[in-house]
């Protein structure tokens, strides 16, 4: 038997759609057993869900080969031309789904590390991490998932450059997860088919002046360089009380705010030792919905393979 942890991640950063994530604190663990471990009476899947059940929306796991860790498994499989051995999964889950946190790519990252461990560890991490941004169709969750920190990264064809930025323990960031959900198609239906210039010019500037800024150290800049005029003002239509929350936030000192993934999940970004978690959590009080708010970490490990 062993054991995979996989961080969440909160991806598009502001500006960097498709393009920037950072991996956080929030794991899933998935332990992989073979015949070895006597798994003839054991069912393929079973999970554990660990999601605070205020914000989990009673989140079901598939326990068949609809299950995603599954459906990867057999993906690398195919890709490779690897066979493998007969396997069970127990699933301990607290990344939510449909909240914006990289559930998807953490089960992505998971299926290929589990199956090339399986098969010998024939296949690097860095083509484990192209099969992955094939899978999930952009590189901002799976690749901070796979490598921790901030990871920047871009596709030509089937090949993957990225950069990873280590990220200032001057920074501390803050996880506001509503009770409702919204689903990676619902929130890419509301973007429009074209963007003006201005739009294109606009994102450009910030996107360079964000990674400036986290490697830079000048983090008053965040405040311009997490605005963003390619997604966040079409999805905030989705999420009440989103424009709300990061305008009250700025007011309490934080450095900027953004939409986590594709929602409805808000990160602040907000100076080390500051007071900005009192106070947003007496602000989001007053709203219909609850929101959770959780302190998260970097984590700058990544995936792991734990025995």
């Amino acid at each position: 038997m062993f054991k995979i942890r996989v961080p969440a991640t909160s991806a598009n950063m502001g500006p960097c759609f498709d393009t920037a994530g950072l991996a956080v604190n929030i794991y899933n663990e998935v332990e992989v057993y073979t015949e070895e471990d006597g798994i003839e009476d054991m069912p393929l899947v079973t999970s554990n869900c660990l999601v605070d059940p205020r914000v989990s929306a009673n989140q079901r796991i598939p326990l068949d080969e609809e299950n995603l860790i599954i459906w990867t498994m057999n993906h690398f499989a195919e890709v490779t031309g690897a066979t493998l051995p007969k396997f069970v999964l127990k699933q301990h889950d607290r990344i939510p789904l449909t909240r914006g946190l990289g559930s998807s790519a953490a089960c992505i990252v998971a299926g290929l590390l589990a199956a090339n461990e399986l098969t010998g560890n024939k296949v690097s991490r860095e083509y484990l991490m192209n099969i992955a941004v094939e899978c999930e169709g952009h590189p901002d969750n799976v690749a901070p998932a796979f490598k921790g920190g901030m990871v920047v990264g871009a596709s030509e064809g089937k090949r993957f450059e990225y950069v990873k930025i280590d990220v200032s323990d001057k920074l501390e960031f803050l996880a506001l997860i509503p009770d409702f959900p919204l689903s990676t198609a619902d929130a890419r239906a509301v973007l429009p088919r074209a963007y003006t210039k201005e739009q294109s010019v606009f994102n450009c500037s910030r996107v360079a002046l964000l990674v400036a800024s986290m490697m830079s150290g000048n983090f008053k800049a965040l405040s311009i360089a997490m605005q963003d005029e390619i997604h966040q003002p079409y999805r905030k239509i989705l999420i009440p009380g989103m424009e709300a929350i990061l305008k009250a936030s700025a007011e309490f000192g934080s450095y900027g705010g953004y939409l986590s993934g594709a929602g409805p999940t808000l990160m602040l970004v907000n100076p080390a030792g500051s007071n900005v978690e009192d106070k947003i959590r007496n602000f989001v009080s007053q709203f219909e919905h609850f929101w959770l708010v959780q302190p998260v970490k970097v984590d700058n490990e990544g995936a792991v393979i734990i025995k």
